[in-house]
């Protein structure tokens, strides 16, 4: 089994392209063989308790890439623009919108940026330079380890022994300090070599 973190907003955009593209597939009934040769997972379906309660959706229904943005990306009603037609069309108001396909409490946005990342932004944007003369990628390393060094040195109180603390120091100092979690992801998959009767 493999457990993957849906981030809110864009967290669920691996499934788009790789899981939900089958969504309008006709390939009707294949062999058993085809098991064996297909590429990428199957389309998710729509499962468990939960579905009594959602009008418009059933048990066993494929999950469209516009229901998971709704629900992953914005935390709406899966069928939320299908609600909006139905209920109100377009005179319903945003908010009005939102109080009947809002899940809960909003996601919460955090800001992306690090004060890390937003230090080796300004002194980039110190170099003066302009679309017809970007930053070279070896000034961005350059700067971009000189502000890892001091950031080091802040947290630490001595240098950096090795590149290696380097590299982790920015590689901590350049992630987000938290993200929204719209759901997780749960894969159970054997090997495909694994058959059974």
């Amino acid at each position: 089994m493999s457990m993957l973190k849906l981030s809110a907003g864009s967290g669920y955009d691996y499934l788009t392209r790789q899981v939900a593209a089958l969504d309008a597939t006709d390939k009707g009934h294949v062999g058993l063989a085809s098991y064996y040769t297909e590429r990428g997972e199957s389309p998710g379906v729509w499962a468990g308790s939960g579905m009594a309660g959602i009008d418009g959706l059933e048990v066993g229904d494929p999950v469209t890439a516009e229901q998971m943005r709704n629900l992953f990306g914005h935390g709406l009603h899966p069928l939320a623009e299908q609600r909006r037609q139905q209920l109100g069309g377009p005179e319903l108001t945003p908010r009005e919108f939102e109080k009947l396909a809002r899940l809960g409490n909003p996601f919460k946005i955090f800001n992306a940026a690090t004060p890390f990342q937003v230090e080796v932004a300004k002194r980039v944007a110190d170099l003066g330079r302009t679309i017809d003369r970007p930053v070279e990628s070896a000034d961005r390393a350059k700067i971009r380890t000189e502000v890892a060094r001091e950031f080091f040195r802040a947290e630490h109180g001595r240098n950096a022994v090795d590149a290696r603390e380097l590299a982790g120091q920015i590689a901590k100092d350049s992630r987000p300090k938290a993200t929204t979690v719209a759901g997780f992801d749960l894969t159970f998959s054997p090997v495909k070599s694994v058959s059974t009767l």
